[in-house]
């Protein structure tokens, strides 16, 4: 167990632990899948949005060169295993590699399927959070990678610190 441990990044008394119980919503935002959006839209009426609940709720956010990829097939399901270089850290701590995984029974396996090219071409924005294993006792990382471009980065940037607030200004959001 320790060698599969260390080759996930697994978190056990280290910093890596996550602080927060992995929870149902996490499920959507951490969908082991790729996205091609390179400028996300926030919208103002969305009360917390998906993109800036990923960042709040990831453990880790880095941004990762895929440095290989790999299919794994069994007779009961197949699996995509990417092992990840972090080139740069935005939030959290890590190792300087850690492998990913999408099985066939996830969304987000279509999405590696069909984007193997460019996975293995660029780089991407990493947002990562631990999940407990309760079978193997160890955390896993579920993960989506959104383009390493200055706008997702900036994006980033603005929701790890949010601009102070201004007093004297109040918003109110009304319905239609």
């Amino acid at each position: 167990m320790g060698v599969v441990c260390a080759l996930l990044g697994c978190a056990g008394a280290s910093s890596t632990a996550p602080t927060v119980e992995f929870a149902a919503e996490d499920e959507l935002l951490f969908d082991n899948s790729v996205d091609l959006v390179d400028k996300p839209a926030i919208v103002e009426s969305e009360w917390r949005g998906k993109f800036e609940r990923r960042v709040t709720r990831a453990d880790i956010i880095a941004v990762v060169k895929i440095e290989s990829l790999s299919s794994d097939e069994d007779l009961r399901r197949s699996s995509y295993r990417l092992t990840a270089k972090v080139i740069d850290r935005l939030k959290g701590r890590s190792d300087r590699e850690f492998v990913l995984r999408a099985h066939d029974d996830e969304p987000g396996f279509q999405s590696v399927r069909v984007n193997e090219d460019r996975l293995l071409r660029d780089s991407f924005v990493a947002f990562i959070r631990w999940e407990n294993d309760p079978e193997f006792e160890q955390l896993l990382p579920r993960w989506h990678l959104s383009p390493d471009s200055a706008a997702v980065r900036d994006k980033v940037a603005f929701f790890l610190s949010p601009p102070p607030g201004d007093g004297r200004t109040q918003v109110e959001v009304l319905g239609p």
